[in-house]
């Protein structure tokens, strides 16, 4: 049956309906057909059941469907090269079985099975319908605008990853985004495709005007959707804005629309460069705009929040109605289609060809090789695209009977580039696909007086390209993979498309040596190239580390905390190199691993610039990282406590009642800490130490000599009173510029004393003998809880 038939109408059937003679028997292994859910032009997708009892969506695509032989196996190809991505992000509906079937004439493939759009995850297979954003929209009409972002942020980041893989999806509409377990995915991947291939699919009104097939035609798609489910309107009615929009909500409709309507510029150039850059402009709608900072440390605090945005959990709707339909517009007469009228564009072997600046291209050899050497029109608008400087000479020419032609002569090197930017610039004017590109070549018939040898009067010339697959790897898993400084992804990388000839890989983890990977791909075949990763000594956050000084630092949210307390060890050597103004009043040489005593929360913070000076200069810290006193709230999170309530130590102090840092017992048990116990309360001949507890140490203890927390992180209660980088605030006057201190010391005995919650107000320059400190690392900005502001 082929398209513009009642299959190919794009309107799912009921489970009513008579199935058709090839429908009566679908051999698909290891799999029950229950009943179909949903057809369209490009195929039809059952509800199905494994023989472990396990529901499954499975897609069927018949080859009668397809007028053409080639066009169904490149569709097959499609999902071939999707099914090994389709695990790797959270976003994109997981492609279990890819199978194919050749005496009756179809593939197949297996995928996890919608959330059902009354039922949720409670599937009764004989009412079944799949929830899509189609059915939240047509039961609930204009969506919350807060959900539209959340979901356009999380889609817009799993277009981004199988645009990493040279990937596009090339139907993104609402009725092929499903919901599993409700989080919503990127599904009827069946029209999937390598970049380039420009094929006419899709769904009338979410193809922008160049046609499908590329990443920024994916961007346009994505944005008509987040246009529909957030104005209620028509994806034909864009731009119009909602009729219901209430005063309050004019502002934030301003700048969503504003991002909306970049996504789908008509102009290409006008659209987002990637998905990467639609999701962080998603992002910072209704977002304050911050005060100027660097790009590079902005760029890293939005990653750093973006992170957290795409999974976390997005907002529940409920009871949805409606069916899943595949709408696919069916050609309506045999005219040329515009996969054919593209098809026209192209260079076609043995014939003169005219590219999209009308420049003549003739046969010669094995390929179409420019009539005449560049001239300074068409230099001139590669220089005006790419805000490039000319660098050259123009050289006239008359030929006979026409008009004075401008050869230009320029460096190899802007030959290079003005041949790249006419790739892409014809690739994406379809004038060239993805196995053609651009290269050129001397011409020696431009009489030049330039003496310099390296530039050179040249000619276009189209040359088919030829590919291999590479496979990247690498141990640890998770490294960036850059070529050619443009970066390709994480490994493990699959890359199905790589030219021909000498390859480059530069991988690269935080914490890790740069490892660069060189290899030669052949044509048809896969070099698989793997890194084994060597650490360095520099920081890597989200693991443990050991600075120059051999403190040890664990994970705390964002940042990196030290597991222990600042020792005397640590501050004799900053004593070394920077005294401060006034002396230490203990002896930092011995007993060096007791926790350093007597320090202001001055000294405190100088000893962290002086160490974040040291270590930048040996390169172990970038200039964004360094080295400081952990906030109130960090100091918190690191005892094991819930965010509290209150903008200041003072007013947050004991607010949470029961919790210590090491749990919820009193007394302490098991010992966690160095306090006032029986031993030190018997060597002050008193006799008010904690009951039935006896840590063995009557002063200070050596940091490190108890037990740490989860977090890893050890004398949080008792030995020295830590200081932290937070005033102490609140409304007493006399308070409130005093510095604050936590977690108790060893001569602390009260219960209330020893609450994770505790504050105690201390002057900032107070040295004594039970006041110590420990440090946090962190990006410049960065706290361990972002929000806590």
């Amino acid at each position: 049956m082929k398209p513009g038939s009642a299959r190919g109408s794009g309107q799912a059937r009921t489970s009513q309906e008579p199935l058709s003679s090839r429908d009566e028997d679908i051999p698909i292994p290891d799999l029950k057909l229950i009943r179909r859910i949903g057809s369209g032009a490009y195929g039809e997708v059952w509800l199905a059941q494994t023989i472990t009892g396990a529901l499954r969506a499975v897609k069927v695509v018949w080859r009668e469907d397809f007028e053409y032989e080639k066009t169904f196996h490149r569709e097959f190809e499609g999902i071939q090269q999707f099914e090994p991505i389709s695990r790797g992000h959270p976003g994109l509906v997981n492609v279990l079985h890819v199978g194919w079937n050749e005496n009756r004439g179809f593939y197949y493939y297996v995928m996890e099975l919608a959330d059902d759009a009354d039922r949720g995850k409670d599937i009764d297979i004989t009412t079944y319908v799949p929830r899509t954003l189609t059915t939240d929209f047509k039961t609930h009409g204009r969506l919350n605008l807060e959900f539209c972002k959340q979901t356009g942020i999380y889609l817009a980041d799993a277009l981004g990853y199988m645009h990493s893989y040279g990937l596009t999806h090339r139907d993104i509409k609402p009725s092929n985004i499903i919901f599993v377990g409700g989080v919503c995915k990127l599904a009827d991947i069946g029209l999937v495709a390598a970049h380039g291939e420009r094929s006419f699919v899709g769904t009338e009104g979410f193809v922008p005007p160049e046609g499908p097939g590329t990443f920024a035609s994916d961007i346009y798609s994505l944005g008509k959707v987040l246009y529909e489910i957030s104005s209620g309107k028509d994806r034909m009615e864009f731009p119009e804005v909602p009729d219901d929009l209430t005063a309050g909500e004019w502002k934030l409709w301003r700048e969503w629309n504003g991002v909306i309507c970049q996504a789908c510029a008509p102009n290409l150039k006008e659209r987002f460069a990637s998905a990467a850059d639609f999701a962080e402009a998603l992002r910072t709608v209704g977002v304050p705009k911050p005060v100027p900072m660097s790009s590079r440390l902005w760029g890293a605090a939005w990653r750093l929040v973006l992170g957290s945005f795409l999974f976390g959990a997005l907002l529940a709707v409920s009871k949805r109605t409606a069916e899943w339909r595949y709408v696919v517009q069916a050609p309506e007469s045999r005219e040329l289609t515009p996969e054919e009228i593209a098809q026209a564009k192209l260079p076609r072997q043995g014939r003169m060809w005219l590219n999209s600046f009308d420049l003549k291209f003739n046969w010669k050899g094995d390929r179409h090789v420019a009539e005449k050497p560049v001239t300074l029109e068409s230099l001139q608008r590669f220089l005006d695209d790419s805000m490039q400087s000319f660098e050259g000479e123009v050289v006239p020419t008359f030929p006979k009977g026409g008009k004075p032609e401008y050869p230009v002569v320029v460096p190899k090197t802007d030959a290079d580039a003005f041949a790249e930017w006419m790739t892409k610039y014809d690739q994406e004017a379809g004038a060239l696909d993805a196995n053609y590109e651009y290269a050129w070549k001397q011409d020696t018939s431009v009489k030049r007086s330039a003496a310099n040898a390296d530039w050179v009067a040249f000619r276009l010339e189209v040359v088919r390209l030829h590919f291999g697959h590479v496979i990247v790897e690498s141990s640890p898993g998770r490294a960036e993979v850059m070529n050619n400084g443009v970066a390709l992804g994480p490994t493990p990388l699959a890359l199905t498309r790589m030219k021909v000839g000498n390859a480059e890989f530069v991988v690269n983890l935080p914490g890790y040596k740069r490892e660069v990977l060189k290899g030669k791909v052949e044509e048809g075949k896969t070099l698989k190239l793997v890194a084994k990763l060597k650490p360095t000594d520099a920081v890597a956050f989200g693991r443990k580390w050991k600075n120059s000084l051999g403190m040890d630092f664990v994970p705390l949210g964002d940042v990196l905390m030290a597991a222990t307390e600042t020792r005397r060890a640590d501050y004799a050597t900053f004593l070394r190199t920077l005294p401060t103004s006034q002396p230490p009043l203990v002896d930092v040489r011995s007993d060096v691993t007791l926790p350093m005593t007597h320090v202001s929360r001055t000294d405190a913070e100088l000893f962290c610039k002086w160490l974040t000076m040291v270590e930048r200069t040996r390169g172990l810290l970038e200039p964004s990282q360094s080295y400081r006193l952990p906030t109130d709230d960090e100091w918190s999170m690191a005892a094991g406590l819930p965010r509290e309530r209150g903008d200041s130590p003072a007013s947050r102090s004991q607010r949470a009642l029961g919790i210590y840092p090491w749990g919820f017992s009193w007394p302490p048990s098991p010992v966690p800490g160095n306090m006032w116990d029986r031993t030190a309360a018997t060597k002050a001949k008193r006799k008010d130490g904690i009951e039935d507890f006896n840590d063995g140490f009557a002063d200070l203890s050596p940091v490190g000599s108890f037990e740490p927390n989860e977090n890893g992180l050890r004398d949080l209660a008792g030995n020295v009173w830590e200081w932290v980088q937070d005033d102490f605030g609140g409304e007493d006057q006399k308070l409130r510029r005093l510095g604050a201190v936590r977690g108790g010391g060893f001569r602390s005995g009260n219960k209330d004393e020893l609450l994770a919650s505790h504050r105690k107000a201390m002057p900032p320059g107070t040295r004594g003998d039970e006041i110590g400190f420990r440090v946090v690392l962190s990006e410049e900005g960065v706290t361990a809880r972002q929000d806590d502001e």
